[in-house]
């Protein structure tokens, strides 16, 4: 007879004390032995400490605990004399969801850390208001015949009966009894992982979590039912543990010893109930690659994955990015899951696309390829002072810095997590998903319409999923309040500014200076405001806004605004939905005609009053908005003579010219909002974002969408994950950052959405 609640395993093949417990905790009626399957699959340094209550085990003849308090506090207790020094992770299964948080709770009031929570198909406290009344054995019977606890036919068995049974109406007395209205929310990471097809705990009960942490707290899904964690346990241990350790995922050769198919050295399918677990991790969720190592990391960890990607300074000062060394890493990451891929170079050494490719089920696609199109290289971070190093990859107070973090690796990551995730799970799609990789998206000649110029029978897309929408949260800064996905950009035109006088010795400064004509016209066109004429994506995402906003002055705003008759109301009540938004910048932008000013340049010795000065700046349209002529005309006229506007074509371009072929992108349509795409991302959205307005909307920025909508196929745009005013206002500014917590649960969102693309889906 035993009388230890814990049973550490797997530290004899593990390099000898591991520095990493992760504590399993079974469900109703449960030991260890339901994490049989967990056995030999965590990496160097971390070992399962498996719970075993009394009654049942190594520990059958001992008397059932039937009350939170004495359960919680014995398994604390041996915790902090076992586990002195370690590491913790607690990970809880249906009725052990709520064992595992009433044990961290002791555990955080005696001062010993907990690295994370984990809950898994369990209920919240909030869902047990106990006392209940007594649960008898014939009660017993019908929750495990009805959960699938074991075979119906081994309860015919009385011997096997008295077995099970009294452990059975032991949890189930113990969950009866409690009460969690009194507890307090703990302040750990919190992972709720909820099962696809669970019939007992929807994914409504797993949401309840977010309110027992007061830290940050990510929702996943896995494929499976109540029983997840030993139906398909890589999955469960992807989403407990990814992020605490920098293991890899499953080699190839584990892979295809999973039962994996191969065609042309593609992974076709992967069995989900028989791939190999992954390793999960167990080290520092910051330690990264430096810049340039290979990538050694899980695949599916979306925050790992965008830390190694910012380490990779793919910086584009104009005329193209280097990237095949970010190139080489993405091809180790997908090769190593099996999944084919290609690197084409373009006319500038280093400078190269990268392409992985996941084909359809049995190569027999119902439709035509999905590409994920990220860009690969990102804007310079010169010239402005940063607090942190652009390209470290850092992560601190729940932030991950870096260029590019939010523009957009942070979404790559998402996208490649995501994918990876399936690919791991043994997804089949019904048709190819392609991850692209452009290397010139910022500013070059070789982008995508250079590439599908040069290689028109690469890619024959179906839709195309890019940078786009954002997630925005209700003025709390906690809950989300409305999901854009994006299906038209708006264009800019580049503007140049010169004033003119005369040059002269410093020593006899005179009125009228260029510089000072340059600073006056400058000041004045700041001040300029275009009329507001939200268009059809604009109104479309506006009306959604006022369904989701809780601000009810912000809701009458909007309304007013798209309701107006004449200009003078519409503009007057677009102003208030300016002043009144959280994201006023971003708001202001889907509204109007804007102008964003770059650069300006003036001098060339220090005793010299130069005689001209020049600035330069973007005027950024709606489609369906304002006439590019017309705004040029506009600011013309109120410049007058103190200073001539040009506007900047192509090289050999016309004035005319260049505002033709403006007016010819703004012409471009906008995608159909009556896809099965679009509508697998609003599903995904209502899985991962319960209650959130999920709506077509309009960009403020331009993406790579043009060449393909002009193909006539579907581009839409999404940041997957929340952003805050102070996230955009540094998108393409100093200390970029994004929310590590939000890129998890946007790389959910991201999974949730190729999740309706599978095969017979």
């Amino acid at each position: 007879m035993s009388t230890s609640w814990l049973r550490i395993r797997d530290e004899e093949t593990n390099g000898g004390r591991a520095g990493t417990l992760a504590v399993c905790f079974a469900p109703t009626g449960a030991h260890g032995s339901t994490f049989a399957s967990w056995h030999g699959q965590l990496p160097d340094g971390m070992a399962l400490a498996l719970v075993t209550p009394p009654g049942r085990g190594t520990r059958v003849d001992e008397e059932p605990v039937v009350d939170m308090a004495g359960y919680a506090d014995a398994v604390a207790a041996e915790l902090r004399e076992r586990a002195a020094g370690r590491r913790l992770v607690l990970i809880g299964v249906s009725l052990g969801a709520l064992l595992a948080f009433e044990v961290c709770r002791r555990l955080a009031a005696t001062g010993l850390p907990v690295a994370r929570l984990c809950v898994v198909a369990g209920q919240s406290p909030s869902d047990f208001t106990g006392p209940g009344g007594e649960v008898t054995l014939q009660d017993a019977r019908a929750f495990a015949t009805g959960t699938g606890l074991t075979d119906p036919e081994l309860l015919a068995d009385p011997e096997f009966e008295e077995v099970l049974l009294p452990p059975v109406q032991a949890d189930l007395t113990l969950a009866a009894h409690y009460d969690g209205r009194g507890s307090t929310p703990v302040h750990v990471p919190l992972r709720a992982v909820w099962a696809l097809d669970d019939p007992h705990v929807p994914e409504a009960a797993v949401r309840r979590w977010r309110e027992w942490t007061t830290a940050d707290c990510t929702v996943l899904s896995v494929p499976g039912g109540h029983y997840a964690h030993q139906e398909n346990p890589a999955a469960v241990l992807s989403a407990c543990l990814d992020g605490l350790s920098g293991t890899a995922g499953p080699s190839r050769r584990a892979v295809l010893g999973g039962g994996a198919a191969v065609v042309s050295g593609t992974v076709l399918a992967l069995g989900a109930t028989t791939a190999a677990a992954p390793k999960a991790a167990a080290a520092q969720p910051t330690a990264a690659p430096a810049a340039g190592d290979a990538f050694d990391g899980d695949p599916t960890d979306p925050v790992r994955l965008a830390v190694a990607m910012i380490r990779q300074n793919t910086s584009n000062p104009g005329d193209g990015a280097i990237t095949l060394p970010y190139a080489r890493m993405l091809e180790e990451i997908f090769r190593t899951a099996g999944v084919a891929t290609e690197i084409v170079p373009t006319p500038k050494e280093g400078n190269v696309h990268f392409f992985a490719r996941v084909p359809a089920d049995g190569g027999s696609a119902r439709a035509k390829p999905l590409v994920l199109l990220g860009h690969s290289d990102v804007v310079p971070a010169t010239g402005d002072t940063w607090t942190r190093e652009p390209f470290a990859g850092e992560i601190a107070d729940g932030r991950l810095y870096g260029r590019g973090a939010l523009d957009m690796k942070g979404v790559n990551a998402a996208f490649v997590a995501a994918l990876l995730r399936h690919v791991r799970q043994g997804t089949r799609f019904d048709r190819d998903i392609v991850f692209w990789s452009d290397c010139d998206e910022e500013q070059g000649p070789y982008g995508v319409r250079w590439f599908l110029t040069e290689h028109p029978d690469k890619v024959t897309a179906g839709a195309v999923l890019t940078e786009g929408g954002w997630v925005l949260d209700q003025r709390d800064g906690r809950t989300p309040m409305i999901a854009a996905l994006t299906c038209n950009d708006k264009r800019s035109l580049l503007l140049r500014l010169e004033a003119s006088s005369y040059a002269t010795h410093t020593s006899k400064p005179f009125g009228g200076q260029a510089l000072i004509r340059l600073g006056e016209v400058l000041e004045e066109l700041g001040s300029w405001r275009a009329a507001i004429r939200p268009n059809a994506l604009s109104r479309t995402y506006f009306a959604e806004l006022a369904q989701a906003t809780a601000d009810p002055a912000l809701a009458a705003a909007v309304r007013e605004m798209l309701d107006a008759r004449t200009e003078e109301r519409r503009n007057r009540a677009g102003h208030e939905v300016v002043r009144l938004s959280d994201t006023p910048e971003l708001h202001n932008a889907l509204l109007r005609t804007t102008l964003a000013f770059t650069s300006a340049k003036a001098g060339y010795y220090p005793s010299i009053v130069p005689g001209t000065a020049t600035a330069e700046f973007r005027a950024a349209f709606l489609p369906g908005g304002d006439d590019p002529g017309r705004i040029v005309a506009e600011l013309r006229a109120l410049i007058g003579n103190r200073a001539t506007l040009t506007v900047v074509g192509n090289p050999g371009e016309s004035e005319e010219q260049a505002l033709d072929r403006l007016r010819g992108y703004l012409a471009v349509p906008d995608s159909s909002y009556d896809t099965d795409v679009f509508r697998a991302w609003q599903e995904a959205v209502r899985r991962t974002h319960p209650g959130v307005r999920a709506t077509a909307g309009q960009f403020e920025a331009v993406t790579s969408a043009v060449p393909f909508r002009e193909q006539n196929v579907p581009v839409y745009g999404m940041y997957p994950f929340t952003v805050t005013r102070d996230m955009l206002k540094r998108m393409h500014g100093t200390d970029e950052y994004i929310g590590v917590e939000a890129l998890r649960q946007g790389t959910e969102t991201v999974y949730q959405l190729l999740a309706g693309l599978r095969a017979g889906a």
